[in-house]
């Protein structure tokens, strides 16, 4: 079996999430009960039943809206187009499961409407990341989906209260699907954690799982901002950092050089202070460039967030890295 590879997410949050308001097709934020704050339940496969493959709605825009349409690349994208669906956004690949969104079409300013993320295993479909079609800049709209093996993804979903400008949800829900693959392959949501956008008041909102402390696992590199690391790339030497809250000492490897440095943490607040690193030259692919534009995002490290395996370090608001332990 060839090696494992992933294809970035490159402009999805500014296709999904960051578009200007539209009066007219925009849907407004909702106090409505949403799936992400009520007990998970495996929407996929609620009986023995095949998973089925869901409907899109009427077309709209899509003439206007053509840029924003690829063409399919595999059979199964050719399956869910031929349902009606418009394809949008990158594949990503990792081993045999493949993930992509489709839209039923698009708003006035080319926004996907009623659209949907797949998955399929081996050509064989597991189900969406939703249990409903999602609506641009509505509350439990995906804007990160994040293929970290062939077993597992993670997704942050858009929070919005009918009080929320359009521009700027009050948090995020974080999600993590377990895939099983099997003659029929079963995808089941079984964490989520919601929380504020302000990082000073960022609270667990719920939670299905007991996440890892910051200290104790070493955290692989998986992804600078939203653009994934092909493992390939650095299969010998992979980036990981550890914490020592003891001693308030960080330290790993950049792929190629190992570093260390001093942290503050205060509740879910970081601050990650200079790091001291061995200055080898790196040969091997473009591990220099990883290793550079991850020492550079450890500078700028004001929070930290942990969904059970997954860390993930921000610098105010944006996504700057992502870690798993193993």
């Amino acid at each position: 079996m060839s090696h494992p590879f992933r294809l970035a997410i490159t402009g999805l949050v500014s296709t999904v999430l960051s578009w200007v308001p539209l009066a007219a097709l925009a849907q407004a934020p909702s106090d409505s009960p949403s799936w992400l704050d009520q007990p998970l339940t495996n929407w996929n496969r609620p009986t023995s039943d095949f998973p089925q493959l869901p409907q899109p709605l009427p077309p709209i825009n899509i003439a206007q809206c053509v840029s924003q349409i690829r063409q399919p690349s595999l059979d199964v994208e050719r399956a869910v187009v031929a349902k009606g669906w418009k394809l949008f956004g990158p594949l990503q690949t990792y081993d045999t499961t493949q993930l992509f969104l489709a839209t039923s079409g698009f708003d006035g300013m080319c926004r996907p409407m009623g659209f949907q993320a797949f998955v399929y295993v081996e050509g064989r479909y597991a189900g969406t990341l939703s249990p409903v079609l999602m609506d641009s800049r509505s509350d439990g709209v995906l804007y990160a989906p994040y293929l970290s093996s062939g077993t597992e993804i993670n997704v942050q979903f858009a929070r919005y209260r009918s009080t929320d400008p359009l521009c700027c949800p009050f948090g995020k829900s974080f999600v993590t699907f377990r895939i099983r693959p099997d003659e029929v392959p079963d995808l089941i949501a079984t964490t989520v954690t919601t929380t504020e956008n302000n990082e000073n008041n960022a609270t667990s909102v719920s939670t299905s799982s007991q996440s890892m402390e910051l200290a104790g696992p070493k955290w692989y590199l998986q992804a600078i901002g939203n653009q994934m690391i092909p493992p390939g790339q650095v299969k010998a030497n992979p980036p990981y950092v550890e914490f020592n809250t003891t001693e308030k000492r960080y330290f790993g490897s950049g792929g190629c050089n190992r570093f260390t440095g001093g942290f503050s943490e205060t509740g879910n607040s970081l601050q990650m202070g200079p790091a001291a690193s061995t200055k080898m030259a790196c040969l091997q692919g473009n591990v220099q460039e990883i290793e550079s534009q991850f020492f550079q995002a450890m500078g700028k490290v004001t929070r930290y967030e942990i969904q059970g395996n997954t860390l993930r370090l921000y610098a105010q608001n944006q996504l700057a890295l992502v870690f798993q332990s193993r």
